[in-house]
């Protein structure tokens, strides 16, 4: 700890005094003029003794974080401290009031090197906003219910931990880029990313082999659409699951950044943590996916469908509009089976489903009803829509071949029911289709019928 030393000395004796003390110490008289330093002080001010004497504070710039303190402690005899840098090294300054022999006030100013304490103090600051960091981004996927909002709450997390302005998570899809989560973004320049208008910057970042693909003043000129966002700064991460490049977790300014070690270790443990969340996301969808979707056919499962049509229903009945399912059959499916072998069926079987999905509409679900039955759930739709589109996906079906080298002659039948007007529940709905599948059957099948009709 820095001690008072002056107070038993006379003002000619402080150089002799000083001069055997290793500390930095300086002495300012009560106008705030410097009276005396020691030897090591005047190699921290870069000046010889004898050139610094009487020169003001405010013309010493080495003091002046503490110029104001200095002036205060003469004033009210009170200490004070304050915490000076020069030379690489962080001083804690101390400042006494002293009055000397001959009654004059003068301060007293202690330099203690604390440079190793500051640095270790910012260590362990460091590294608790590091642990900070790991904690905060892993919660993100263990504390939602809702997996779709994982990648916006990772959003919101990786902003607050890097007080950076702008965000946003890339994921590499069949098509192009998929956005799954941003913050800080114009409408404008998110609109550009769902369409793919940025996709040219991602792959950059994937193709780079350094760890962080950053653009700083002129390289963002390369991409016009991040310069006209008025991005300075961007730093792009590629995002990894398993030995592949699955993402881009791009974190951005709109002012310069300089990309320190601290930054870019915190960087890069957010970049890894966020990798493996992509990987959880990934193998929880994956298994949500094989939940609802049947194995054979890759369209949706009998489990699936009834969830869809008990949530179809009651929207239906809320908000009073109907909506119609379509059952259908496939003919003499059994000697398919018998003429062919059951990997024939199968194949007949995945080729329907193909045929179906493709020419059905977007927000319509198509599912496995059975061994040799289809169902579909086409919402907002009446029993005339539906025959219309019923026979669109009997009439794809039945131009389909189905197995290699043998033509085999597919056709469908199939049945129509509306709600509310075949029935008010999901129960009464669906025996209304099977009534009209049945009577298509026993009508000479390849045909559509409707209930109550």
């Amino acid at each position: 700890m820095p001690m008072r030393l002056l107070g038993i000395f006379r003002k000619k004796s402080l150089s002799a005094c000083l001069d055997f003390v290793r500390e930095p110490i300086a002495v300012f008289d009560k106008d705030g003029f410097l009276l005396e330093v020691n030897a090591p002080m005047a190699v921290l001010l870069k000046e010889e003794k004898s050139v610094l004497r009487k020169r003001p504070v405010d013309k010493l710039g080495l003091f002046g974080p503490i110029r104001e303190c200095i002036r205060k402690s003469i004033e009210t005899e009170a200490e004070c401290t304050g915490q000076i840098s020069a030379d690489g090294l962080v001083f804690k300054a101390t400042v006494f009031p002293v009055r000397m022999d001959e009654g004059e006030r003068v301060a007293e100013v202690v330099f203690q090197d604390v440079t190793k304490f500051v640095n270790l103090e910012e260590e362990l600051i460091r590294r608790n906003r590091l642990l900070m960091a790991i904690n905060s981004i892993s919660t993100a996927f263990i504390s939602t219910d809702n997996i779709s909002s994982v990648f916006d709450r990772l959003i919101e997390k990786i902003a607050l931990i890097t007080d950076l302005d702008l965000c946003w998570i890339a994921v590499k899809g069949n098509s192009g880029f998929v956005i799954r989560g941003s913050a800080g973004l114009s409408l404008e320049f998110r609109m550009k990313l769902d369409s793919g208008k940025l996709d040219n910057y991602h792959d950059e970042v994937l193709r780079s082999d350094e760890p962080f693909f950053v653009l700083e003043e002129d390289e963002v000129k390369r991409f016009p659409d991040i310069e006209k966002e008025g991005i300075e700064f961007l730093v792009g991460q590629p995002l990894t699951v398993g030995p592949d490049k699955a993402g881009v977790l791009a974190i951005g300014h709109r002012s310069p950044v300089r990309m320190g070690f601290d930054l870019a270790s915190l960087l890069q443990l957010i970049g890894n943590h966020v990798s493996l969340i992509l990987e959880k996301v990934r193998l929880y969808e994956e298994a949500e996916y094989l939940a609802v979707t049947d194995a054979l056919t890759g369209i949706f499962n009998l489990r699936y469908f009834y969830d869809a049509l008990a949530l179809e229903t009651a929207r239906a009945r809320r908000y009073g509009y109907p909506f119609s399912i379509s059952l259908f059959d496939i003919d003499d499916f059994k000697a398919i089976n018998d003429n062919y072998g059951h990997q024939a069926g199968d194949e007949v079987l995945r080729g329907i489903a193909s045929a179906m999905k493709r020419v059905s509409r977007e927000s319509d679900i198509v599912a496995r009803y059975g061994g040799e039955e289809f169902i579909v759930i086409l919402s907002s739709t009446g029993k005339e829509e539906a025959m219309k589109q019923a026979v669109r996906v009997k009439n794809a079906v039945e131009i389909e071949t189905y197995l290699e080298n043998k033509y085999i002659r597919i056709s469908l039948s199939g049945g129509i029911a509306t709600f509310p007007d075949d029935g008010a529940d999901e129960k009464r709905l669906l025996y209304a289709a099977d009534m009209a599948l049945y009577e298509a059957k026993g009508m000479g099948k390849r045909q559509i019928r409707a209930a109550g009709r």
